[in-house]
């Protein structure tokens, strides 16, 4: 027997013992989650903003809180039900997916996601399942179909800062493997006739900004539509300026009560280094951020309703 095919053989001996494993690591998660869930009501609450606006703080900070349960990133729950929407291995057996909407929920799916979301709730015994994974920004139409009655965090940052720290992240595979998820955002935004390839634009700050239009465009679109009692926004700005005003705001949207000793102990775990950054750097720069770059610099910005903009 050559050695590739003993090699193929020891992967898939290794794959069903592995396979096995997770039966029984689910098996005695499941257990504890049925005895207790009829005491803990689901309560799904999304933070939303592009990636890079300063979402792993606020989360992080409001982790802190005693009755939050927090996700950060949790892919492997999100790939779990939904593997199409991993844009970033190349593993996928479908086209992955980095737009998703009310038609790409399924009901299989969806029940599975709610499960391993609401399992996360019960086994920490908290009141609120916090969750945060930037790419949802391009998936809202499909979250709200999935959880329709989840609540939101939406924070936004000034695009140029945004740009700047994806310029930074990008040889650390921001963009998946072999350009994965660039190659979604390109396609998504061709779609949406803001065309681009990777040529034209010429460095990594512009694709951040390129991918921090898309994202915002599509935040601003969904959060101008839905109930604003099922939304709270803030800037990134306004949270490092003034974390326990957004600290008490937050808290208050998510009917969980704090002191003041729970507030000075996230405020001085906040980085209040806040560099802002005034002037668009260049004429591609503006063409490519769109109409809300300058509001965002400004910190201006706020979510309007379909009539007021």
């Amino acid at each position: 027997m050559d050695t590739s095919n003993k090699n193929r053989k020891k992967l898939k001996k290794l794959r069903r013992i592995g396979y096995k494993v997770k039966k029984i690591s689910d098996l005695w998660k499941e257990i504890p989650f049925q005895l207790k869930k009829k005491n803990i009501p689901f309560n799904p609450v999304f933070i939303i903003g592009c990636g890079r606006s300063g979402t792993t703080p606020l989360g992080r900070s409001l982790s802190q809180h005693p009755d939050i349960c927090y996700l950060e990133e949790r892919r492997d729950l999100w790939h779990s039900a939904y593997p199409e929407l991993d844009i970033w291995t190349g593993r996928s057996q479908k086209q992955p997916k980095l737009y998703a909407n009310a038609d790409d929920a399924e009901a299989l799916k969806t029940k599975k996601i709610n499960h391993l979301f609401y399992r996360e709730q019960v086994a920490a015994a908290k009141k609120v399942l916090l969750e945060k994974t930037p790419i949802n920004t391009f998936r809202l139409k499909f979250l709200e179909k999935c959880f329709p009655d989840a609540r939101y965090i939406y924070l936004h940052r000034n695009g140029i800062e945004v740009a700047e720290s994806i310029a930074r992240k990008t040889v650390k595979g921001w963009y998946g493997n072999k350009n994965s998820k660039l190659n979604t955002l390109i396609d998504f935004g061709n779609m949406l006739g803001l065309p681009a390839n990777e040529s034209a634009l010429e460095n990594n700050f512009h694709k951040g900004i390129y991918e921090w239009r898309l994202s915002m465009e599509q935040s601003d679109d969904f959060f101008r539509h839905i109930n604003p009692d099922r939304f709270i926004d803030l800037s990134y700005k306004d949270f490092t300026d003034n974390p326990s005003n957004c600290l008490k705001e937050i808290f208050t949207f998510l009917q969980l009560t704090f002191d003041e000793n729970l507030l000075n102990r996230i405020c001085k775990e906040i980085d209040h280094k806040n560099a802002s950054v005034t002037q668009i750097k260049d004429e591609y720069t503006r063409e490519i951020g769109g109409p809300l770059l300058q509001e965002t610099i400004a910190n201006s910005y706020r979510i309007k309703k379909v009539n007021e903009r």
